[in-house]
């Protein structure tokens, strides 16, 4: 009887090690640049006051560092005042956003975004979300990166898989890449390597409405493409937004140009993108984050042809920096390049994750 060892090829670390290069060289820039003093001040509903560092508003939930106590996570409607020099982005219910120093009015029921005659008042219960607007470009950077690997005796199935998420904020725009790899090795030589390397940029407005620009890299043998290039443009509205759900929506044009796993010329094609982004966060221990995006790809050129790719991550925060996620992932083509390739390839992940930058989400 012969005992088969489950190792990583060579192909997949180095394909894991560039991933890591990127995110070593991106993280040590984004921990690059002055940190923001300790001096602002947070005032609750009780009269207790807190000295600390804003870092941010969302879902609900404010989350500021202090000298004595540390990291403290305030629910928004437990706070009185807010008073800060520095400046930040600040969203209101339906996708607004302005930017600037931050303060509260003398009873407290609204904030003030902004000095002088560019000073913009906003009702507290319609604030979403305080972003800070750091000077510096990398410390407007943060994210995770994840590394999970799964094992199967009774089948004799590996998986190793890696995920790779950054985000980019300022006053008018936001940014996101997105890296993930698996790859699966069974003992009856069915392996199969998935890799999707995306970004994004949008260009927000003072309305709800913004545009940006999509584009991805992509590898999926199982569906028949050993490579795809995908360029896109947008115009995306911010659906819904309360303190805890976000939902927002996209739609426009795309071009396309992949290589079959059998080899063959490339093909290119144009397609239509809808899709959207939906986000519910609870802040009760353990702190719960759903995130599910959905693009669709009806091709213009090559219909009845529809591409689609659904992403689903629950994430339980452990720590301030650590957390526990569980990804799903769902990618479909309705008429692959490939005779002999599927039309539907999907898989769950289970990673540890690390929060980097100076803002933690």
């Amino acid at each position: 009887m012969t005992t088969q060892r489950h190792v990583l090829r060579k192909g997949d670390w180095q394909s894991l090690g560039r991933l890591a290069l990127l995110l070593c060289v991106l993280w040590s820039a984004a921990a690059m640049g002055a940190v923001r003093a300790k001096t602002d001040i947070v005032t609750l509903q009780n009269g207790d006051r807190i000295t600390c560092r804003i870092l941010y508003l969302k879902f609900g939930l404010l989350q500021v560092n202090s000298a004595h106590t540390g990291s403290i996570a305030i629910e928004w409607p437990s706070v009185r005042s807010i008073q800060s020099n520095y400046s930040f982005r600040v969203e209101k219910f339906g996708g607004q956003h302005f930017a600037g120093t931050i303060s509260t009015d003398p009873d407290g029921k609204n904030l003030l975004v902004g000095t002088g005659e560019n000073t913009v008042t906003i009702p507290i219960q319609e604030v979403t979300r305080i972003l800070p607007y750091e000077s510096d470009f990398w410390q407007r950077i943060n994210g995770s990166v994840a590394l999970g690997y799964n094992f199967t005796r009774s089948s004799d199935v590996s998986q190793l898989n890696f995920q790779f998420d950054e985000q980019y904020s300022d006053e008018s725009r936001e940014a996101q890449l997105s890296a993930q790899f698996a790859s699966t090795r069974s003992s009856s030589g069915d392996d199969s390597t998935q890799t999707d390397i995306s970004s994004n940029l949008f260009f927000l407005r003072p309305s709800p409405n913004f545009w940006g620009l999509l584009s991805a890299l992509q590898r999926d043998q199982n569906l028949g493409i050993d490579g795809r290039v995908v360029l896109g443009s947008v115009l995306g509205r911010h659906l819904y937004q309360t303190g805890d759900t976000r939902l927002l929506g996209v739609a426009g044009l795309a071009v396309d140009q992949e290589w079959a796993v059998d080899g063959g010329k490339s093909h290119s094609s144009l397609e239509s993108v809808f899709g959207g982004q939906w986000r519910v966060f609870k802040f009760t221990y353990p702190k719960i984050n759903l995130n599910t995006s959905l693009l669709l790809f009806p091709s213009i050129t090559d219909a009845p042809r529809v591409r689609a790719t659904l992403n689903v991550t629950l994430t339980f925060k452990l720590t301030d920096r650590f957390s526990l996620k569980l990804s799903n992932f769902g990618n479909y083509d309705s008429r692959p390049p490939s005779a002999q390739a599927v039309t539907l390839d999907y898989g769950v992940n289970t990673s540890i994750a690390y929060d980097f930058g100076n803002v933690v989400p």
